[in-house]
């Protein structure tokens, strides 16, 4: 019953629907694996993003950045270090000074006219050179006798020498917190203004403070805490601005020595400390912060604890002024006046170290003086609250960026893709710190980059081992094992599509095979065709050779194609005889089944055409089915050239093409014959062996076979005697056929040729 053209029209369409459906499924579920790398990228950085390894590796990072760009110092910073270094104790004495000293040291600087004088040390204990009386639990010094003899003279044991000198200059003194039970409840100068929400429990919080003596509290402008806060590796990168101190629910703000020094040094009494939802300040995530601290003009961001990220400048030689210097009138008034003063000291015996981003180890009092610089110098080293959202959407469009790249790109390029939008998230974070003093993240959205690229490099991976697989499976019937591993292992070899293409192209035919199926079932053609094609296929796909097709009892194959084989007709020819040479054995095989049947055998024979020439190589068909083929007038001539065997009753012809293409092989020249459907005559060639393989008569019969061809077809005498000392060598009596067509003219050789063997 035939099919109904609209039912056909239907069939189509339902295949080609269901082609459709099948890549947009293709497509979709790719796409979701997509997706999914992304969100678990995401996932993966937001889990990171607060986790110590995170902070520790950021804080690296940053520290690099501030290597290679420090904070720029310059003479004219309004801060000083008075420095009781190694050469101010050899030339004043060893530390502890007596309190007089001390206060000599402030006068010096009160009167050189110094904004702010800031000590880096506690006054919590009383003077061990004190009055006699105030000191008896102390065991006796001679230094301290000295001291109050010269007191006893100058009427000063009435009054506290100190205490007199802190009165008459801008001195803040140091506190300390610790959360141990201590004598004197925490008091502060400062009298904070706060904005927004309640900043306390976003501060660092002590229980208690360790101040200076009542006497010396009781007359100084400011009083600061010198406590640090360093990170996990102990490096100080961040300064506290203030600290929450008392018992949680009733705390007081406690600022840190540098904010206090600040407030004396411009003479206000009110810092402020702004929080979110102060005049509508928020955080990108809605979270509780502080914001900024405010003294007098002078404003400056936090971060949400209310420390300040510093940005150093490192050791510098024109901070520090020795206090021997000060105290024997030799610094220089410039150096002094309207700055503010910190005095501390870096002599080693002191140990009073600190590490910094910049260095290893620098006086405390260095980073009290670097936190003064970066406030007074504009810097505003911080990390915006949104770093976190733009980062966020780096990881989102980044990861789906690298994803796209490496399902589409080559593995290197997407690589190097990969490694080039790496980089650009390390120079926009670089760029962000040296021009606008801000700190992102580069390596939460790098991690995730790089995690998408092996999560989807692996997706890749297992698509390409799958696409294998399927070019093994197609191609195996048609290619040798080793061009399907070859283009398995690249399958870019392989140019879906077609391309014109020189190959050497085969066909091979069984002779008087319509006889011999008519005595054999159906069931006995195909084990026949089986037992013929399997060894003439292995013969080819060993050569390199590509199966084309199968033409009942022919075969078509072909060479260079879809790989590279420079040799290729050589190749073809020695599959040529190889398939010949394979003959007997297959024959063989026949006769012991047709015995074992009970039938008649017919021996088996074949003839094999093979030209070489530029032919269209690809895939051809449609979209539900294609096959890898070959078209072109060169695969009309091997046709030809293989319906020639029957003619010439020669086992294997082969055009002037293929002879002059291929190398160690000896042809027999057939002269000049009518292919079907070409204008022009062709010469054709008998391929004889391999040049290896020659028989020992084979010179004799080139010389009498090139008699026979250059005789004149007109002297019959002349030719039959020619033609008989040819045959009459053992090589010339397999070309009979040539011979005989020779002599008794085209027409009547090539009846009786088919009559004697063709089909």
């Amino acid at each position: 019953m035939a099919n109904h053209p609209a039912s056909s029209d239907a069939n189509r369409t339902l295949v080609r629907d269901g082609a459709r459906r099948r890549r947009w499924v293709r497509r979709l579920r790719e796409s979701a694996g997509m997706f999914a790398v992304i969100v678990a990228g995401f996932l993966l950085a937001s889990a990171l993003h607060e986790s110590e390894i995170v902070q520790r590796i950021n804080n690296l990072v940053f520290d690099q950045y501030q290597r290679w760009k420090p904070r720029v110092w310059t003479p004219d910073m309004q801060v000083r270090v008075a420095d009781i270094d190694d050469t101010t104790l050899e030339r004043i004495g060893q530390w502890p000074w007596p309190r007089q000293r001390i206060a000599e040291l402030t006068d010096k600087l009160a009167q050189a006219g110094a904004a702010a004088i800031v000590f880096d040390a506690l006054f919590s204990e009383q003077d061990r050179y004190a009055p006699r009386e105030l000191l008896t639990h102390l065991p006796p010094l001679p230094e301290r006798d000295a001291l109050l003899r010269a007191m006893q003279e100058q009427r000063l044991l009435d009054a506290d020498p100190l205490a007199a000198a802190f009165a008459r200059a801008p001195v803040v003194a140091a506190a300390a917190l610790t959360d141990l039970p201590v004598r004197d409840r925490p008091e502060v100068k400062a009298s904070f203004v706060t904005l927004g929400d309640n900043p306390r429990p976003m501060l660092p919080h002590f229980e208690n403070m360790v101040m200076p003596l009542p006497q010396l509290r009781a007359v100084v402008q400011g009083l600061g805490v010198i406590n640090y806060i360093p990170d996990l590796d102990q490096v100080v990168r961040r300064v506290p601005t203030a600290f929450a101190v008392g018992p949680r629910g009733s705390e007081i703000i406690a600022p840190s020595l540098g904010v206090e020094a600040l407030r004396v040094a411009l003479r206000t009494t009110t810092p402020i400390i702004k929080s979110t939802n102060a005049s509508g300040e928020q955080t990108f995530n809605d979270k509780k912060a502080i914001v900024a601290v405010g003294i007098g003009d002078a404003a400056f961001p936090t971060e949400a604890d209310g420390n300040v990220r510093v940005h150093f400048a490192g050791a510098q030689p024109g901070r520090r002024i020795p206090a021997w210097k000060i105290l024997s009138g030799e610094a220089s008034p410039k150096d002094l006046e309207n700055t503010i003063v910190l005095i501390g000291s870096s002599a080693a015996a002191l140990a009073d170290l600190r590490a910094t981003p910049l260095q290893s180890a620098v006086p405390g009092v260095e980073v009290h003086a670097e936190f003064l610089e970066h406030v007074l110098s504009g810097s505003q080293l911080v990390r915006p609250d949104w770093a976190w959202g733009a980062e966020a959407m780096a990881v989102v469009l980044g990861g789906l960026l690298i994803a796209l790249l490496v399902r589409s790109l080559p593995p290197v390029l997407a690589a190097g893709a990969a490694a080039l939008l790496l980089g650009a998230g390390l120079a926009a974070s670089w760029q962000a710190f040296a021009q606008a003093d801000l700190l992102f993240d580069p390596i939460i959205p790098g991690a995730t980059w790089l995690a998408v690229h092996a999560i989807t490099t692996v997706g890749v991976f297992r698509r390409t081992a799958r696409e294998r697989r399927e070019v093994r499976t197609a191609f195996s019937r048609y290619l040798s094992p080793v061009v399907v591993e070859q283009i398995a292992a690249d399958p870019s070899k392989l140019r879906l599509g077609g391309e014109m293409r020189n190959v050497t192209i085969l066909f091979s035919d069984v002779r008087d095979f319509t006889a011999r199926s008519e005595t054999m079932t159906g069931a006995g053609v195909v084990r026949f065709l089986n037992a013929l094609h399997t060894p003439l296929t292995d013969i080819v796909m060993a050569s390199g050779g590509t199966i084309d097709k199968y033409l009942g009892d022919g075969l078509m194959a072909f060479w260079n194609a879809p790989l590279d084989t420079p040799d290729h007709a050589t190749a073809a020819c020695r599959a040529a005889l190889a398939m010949t040479a394979a003959v007997p054995a297959i024959d063989a095989k026949l006769r012991a089944e047709a015995l074992a049947e009970g039938r008649e055998h017919r021996p088996l024979r074949i003839g094999i055409g093979l030209n070489t020439g530029d032919a269209f190589v690809g895939n051809m068909g449609s979209e539900q089915r294609f096959d890898y083929s070959i078209v072109g007038d060169p695969v009309n001539v091997a046709a030809r050239l293989e319906a020639a065997t029957k003619e010439f009753l020669a086992p294997i012809i082969v055009s002037e093409s293929t002879r002059r293409a291929a190398r160690g092989f000896l042809f027999v020249d057939l002269g000049p014959a009518d292919l079907k459907g070409k204008a022009a005559r062709s010469r054709l060639f008998a391929l004889h062996c391999a040049e290896t393989d020659a028989a020992p008569d084979w010179e004799t019969f080139c010389a009498r076979h090139e008699a026979v061809m250059s005789a004149s077809p007109s002297d019959r005498s002349q030719l039959q005697r020619l033609v008989a000392e040819a045959q009459g060598t053992p090589t010339g009596a397999h070309y009979a056929g040539l011979y005989a067509r020779l002599l008794k003219g085209e027409k009547t050789a090539i009846a009786e040729a088919i009559q004697a063997g063709g089909s």
